[in-house]
């Protein structure tokens, strides 16, 4: 699940300054409609020749709304750096989603700013946002799995993913997203972290995340929530990323209702953004990633260090 498919919690801010007020007579609480559309924009900018880069654009839809929110079709998009500009296309048509040109990809060091001209609401606006991207502060190494589940394979099932690799000596901030074959991790299964615990060192059979695949998750995520199989590639991707993006996504996951895996549909319209411009929500984010791939050999079996000749259980 997408940051664009979360909705506006201005229904709970109502409710809380009445539920905050103190009086004797009896209240009718009303919900309402939100009285103004946000522009959501969910776009990364990566350091990767051969990753495609992708822009998510859609319109915030009311809290108790079911229904996915309308995609913003039409849009200019691009991305310049100095007097360069790269204009963005809509692929598939009619979906939201502007990809760069192939093989275009950003420089550590280099500030980049996202350009959007859009109509939101019915409305016409231009918006922008700001990004720098941050030098690597962490090499992956390598990256393999424990099996926590069942031991029936068709039950809920658990992974731990542990890491190999070297921080650099500076703070650094994470968005640690995960790719299983051709399925790239969305915002709601992935994280962010910081190298407080370990800043500056050699990291070894750190367990960095897990894997929780359940029938729900991949019906949800597709191959993103299936169970693991012999063959499957398993890829774990750590982008360097500027505190601003660190302190957004905290912001997302605190604003949504519960901070489970798959997040509930909320849309956090009180966390930071930088899109300026318009009513907005999202981010874009610039940064620079490694990642280290694992063949699952053996879905069900205990952790063995396999990159480094260790141990074995």
């Amino acid at each position: 699940m997408s940051i664009s498919e979360h909705k506006l919690l201005s229904v709970l801010l109502s409710l809380a300054v009445v539920l905050l007020t103190g009086c004797s007579e009896e209240v009718n609480v009303h919900t309402r409609s939100m009285d103004r559309c946000y522009l959501v924009v969910e776009a990364m900018l990566t350091d990767r020749a051969d990753r495609t880069q992708i822009v998510q654009l859609t319109e915030s839809i009311d809290f108790f709304e079911d229904e996915k929110p309308p995609v913003v079709s039409g849009a200019e998009v691009a991305v310049s750096v100095g007097n360069e500009r790269y204009q963005y296309r809509e692929f598939p048509s009619g979906s939201g989603r502007y990809v760069g040109p192939e093989g275009f990809h950003g420089t550590p060091g280099n500030t980049y700013t996202l350009s959007i001209d859009a109509v939101v609401g019915g409305k016409a606006n231009h918006y922008e946002a700001v990004s720098k991207m941050e030098e690597p502060g962490f090499e992956v190494q390598a990256v393999d799995y424990m099996y926590l589940g069942a031991t029936n394979p068709q039950a809920d099932s658990l992974w731990t993913v542990a890491v190999w690799g070297q921080d650099n000596p500076q703070t650094n901030y994470y968005y640690v997203s995960a790719q299983l074959n051709d399925a790239v991790f969305p915002l709601g299964l992935s994280l962010v972290m910081d190298d407080k615990y370990f800043n500056g060192q050699k990291v070894v059979c750190f367990p960095i995340t897990t894997l929780y695949q359940t029938e729900a998750t991949r019906r949800q995520y597709g191959d993103c929530g299936k169970y693991l199989e012999t063959g499957d590639i398993f890829t774990l991707n750590v982008y360097s990323v500027p505190k601003e993006y660190y302190t957004f996504y905290t912001g997302f996951i605190s604003s949504s209702v519960g901070a489970s895996v798959p997040m509930l549909q909320s849309q956090p319209a009180n966390c930071p953004t930088n899109v300026t411009g318009g009513d907005a929500v999202g981010f874009f984010v610039a940064c620079s990633s490694s990642s280290a791939s694992v063949v699952i050999d053996n879905p069900f079996r205990p952790f063995y260090q396999k990159a480094f000749g260790g141990f074995t259980q």
